[in-house]
């Protein structure tokens, strides 16, 4: 009977482990076109990839890895943002932890802080990992993320999406789930 139970428990846990991997971020309300206002700049000759980040999410780090492998395979083929939003007040070394450093070190992207979440908010993102390509023109192309489930890497829908949306252009407006922790 007790290793009945135990192995009912260790089923449960493992359930619940499961479907917290496998479980996609609600929906973000992502706009059709690039948002006025924002400090992110787009880009006016390429296809410009904005990505959001919590600075702290593990989930993320395989997403910055898919996009340094995706920036050695197309580097002239997009600019990119990394848009780190993290809380108001806390200290340096939490918001410019070893993600920061991973992706500063990635050639030619910009990365910003979003202290409080005003640009997730004006981007309509509550995800860390959520990557939007828009047009030159400002018209959306892609929303959604580029991992499989929870940090794990290797090819999934969203990764083949988003490569097809910056080697062709094509305006579908695709959408993708993304995996990550909550953003705001």
């Amino acid at each position: 009977m007790a290793g009945a139970c135990w192995a009912l428990a260790i089923l449960a846990g493992t359930a619940i482990l499961f479907r917290e991997e496998y479980t996609p971020a609600a929906p973000a309300m992502v706009g059709a076109v690039f948002p006025g206002g924002s400090e992110v700049r787009l880009a006016r000759t390429e296809p410009m990839l904005v990505v959001f980040s919590h600075p702290l999410c593990p989930c993320t780090r395989v997403t910055m890895q898919e996009l340094k492998e995706l920036r050695a395979e197309m580097p002239d083929r997009f600019s990119m943002t990394v848009v780190f939003t993290v809380a108001k007040g806390l200290p340096g070394e939490w918001r410019q932890g070893d993600l920061w450093r991973t992706v500063t070190a990635l050639p030619g992207v910009r990365v910003m802080e979003d202290a409080g979440g005003a640009e997730a908010r004006r981007f309509g993102v509550t995800c860390s990992g959520h990557c939007l390509v828009y047009a030159p023109d400002g018209r959306l192309l892609f929303s959604g993320g580029i991992t499989g489930s929870r940090g794990h890497a290797g090819e999934n829908p969203g990764l083949t999406e988003l490569r097809d949306v910056l080697a062709t252009g094509d305006a579908d407006n695709r959408r993708t789930p993304t995996f990550g922790c909550s953003l705001l």
